[in-house]
């Protein structure tokens, strides 16, 4: 209590702008005295897009199946699907990827030297728990549609097959598939993209929704601490109303973010061996225990 007893109160007011690894964003400033300022405002992070990819295969097994004539499971179950449908689908779902990082902030900043520059940081960052999202592109319906198709047959295949207790009594949408037809769709196992391996081994095999659509989203804490440091000065040693702020420090987010799928599955830390693409991208946010914050604002002081 000491240290602010005798530090004269006048405080004034900036409007800020900046720049960094929050995005862009705006605020307002208030330093109380040549000890403590306040600051609050909100960022955001520009809309851009990542690929994803994902591969169609089919059965859960890993085995591309391939016949005598070099044709795999997917080749053969996508040729019988096309003559039934009329729909033909590609064995690759191309995603996109988004961040939906918005935050608003409440930091202060205390000023612990003589020369009223350098500060340490203390305060947090709020905003949605869900920092980005992906979804497949609008091309890729067809194939989607066709994948669900697929699978409510073998479904229906499946049952009439097994379930002794099947009300289908072996008609499926007024017709009796052919005893071949049923054991070739039975024998190649549902479709789906393969995107890991659960922790006892198997295979996550994720399917469209109900809605014909693949989607995921990552997802962090709400409330995010902040702790950090800075330095702030004149940006024209001439001009005493506009400065500049330099900081950096950690948002603690809640550890490593989780990314799910739209069925519920956790990729992050619920799968191992994650492919492609994707593989990649959790590779590389999985370090990421806190969030990296380096901005840089201008202020402009009203009063």
């Amino acid at each position: 209590m000491n240290y602010f007893s005798n530090i004269e109160i006048s405080p004034d007011l900036n409007i800020s702008v900046e720049t960094g690894s929050t995005g862009v964003g705006f605020g307002a400033e208030s330093r109380l005295n040549k000890k403590l300022r306040f600051r609050t405002g909100f960022n955001w992070v520009p809309r851009f897009q990542l690929p994803l990819h994902f591969s169609i295969q089919v059965g859960e097994d890993g085995d591309q199946g391939y016949d005598a004539e070099g044709n795999s499971r997917f080749d053969r179950m996508a040729a019988y699907l096309e003559e039934m449908t009329g729909f033909k689908i590609d064995q690759n779902v191309d995603m996109i990827a988004e961040p939906s990082f918005h935050n608003f902030k409440m930091l202060v900043d205390v000023f612990p030297f003589q020369n009223d520059h350098w500060y340490f940081t203390t305060g947090f960052y709020a905003g949605k728990s869900v920092i980005g999202k992906a979804y497949n592109r609008t091309e890729e319906m067809t194939t989607l549609i066709s994948v669900s198709i697929y699978n409510n047959i073998y479904e229906k295949v499946y049952d009439i097959e097994y379930n002794d207790e099947s009300e289908l009594n072996g008609v499926f949408m007024g017709l009796e598939l052919p005893p071949y037809v049923n054991e070739k769709i039975l024998d190649s196992g549902r479709m789906g993209m393969h995107v890991g391996d659960y922790k006892d081994g198997t295979f996550y095999m994720m399917e469209p929704d109900a809605n014909n659509m693949v989607k995921a989203r990552m997802k962090v804490n709400s409330f995010r601490p902040y702790l950090g440091a800075g330095y702030d000065g004149l940006l024209d040693p001439r001009n005493e109303r506009i400065h500049f702020n330099a900081y950096c420090g950690m948002m603690f987010w809640g550890g490593t973010p989780r990314v799910y799928t739209h069925d519920g599955t956790e990729i992050v830390k619920g799968l191992d061996n994650v492919i492609g693409q994707v593989g990649r991208y959790v590779d590389l946010v999985k370090p990421f225990k806190v969030f990296p914050v380096v901005n840089f604002s201008i202020s402009y002081r009203l009063f």
